[in-house]
């Protein structure tokens, strides 16, 4: 059974209210909550590898998440202000990242967020100021997407179309 969004087939199909199905996998929430990192602060290795994200892409925000069934936890978030865990996380709605767990395992990338038919109408386009947004899927060895590594930037990718 495989859902429609906006040009993306997820596997699984969606849930009652849009998103994909397999957000609420059991087996995939427990092996997020299993990793021990979800509700926790920033670590140094995570840090890292997002501002070496940010650094390498020029992209200026950089995000290593955790997503479970309703929101998307930033272990690690360059670029953005946020200190407190509760400033750390978005509803899964306001989040690319869901795309990711429905398209299971697949990366994700989008050069023109407000034009791209799959993300032009997401929520977050114009609120958080996405230009382009590049996610590849954290997985366990199982093969579940628990979360993200993404970059996102202000602007469009000069020149690209749809990826």
């Amino acid at each position: 059974m495989a859902g429609r969004v906006a040009g993306t087939d997820f596997t699984g199909g969606l849930r009652a209210d849009g998103l994909p199905a397999a957000l609420s996998d059991p087996a995939r929430l427990a092996a997020a909550k299993a990793t021990g990192l979800l509700d926790t602060g920033p670590e140094e290795v995570f840090e890292d590898l997002a501002a070496l994200a940010a650094r390498i892409t020029g992209s200026g925000r950089a995000f290593v998440t955790l997503v479970d069934a309703e929101r998307s936890f930033w272990k690690a978030c360059v670029g953005v202000d946020a200190t407190d865990l509760a400033d750390r996380q978005n509803p899964v709605g306001q989040s690319f990242c869901y795309f990711l767990v429905g398209l299971d395992g697949q990366p994700f990338i989008v050069d023109d967020a407000a034009s791209d038919p799959r993300t032009e109408h997401h929520p977050s386009v114009g609120p958080m100021d996405i230009g382009a947004w590049a996610g590849y899927p954290l997985t366990d060895p199982d093969g579940r997407v628990l979360g993200s590594f993404c970059v996102i930037t202000d602007t469009p990718v000069p020149g690209s179309g749809q990826t």
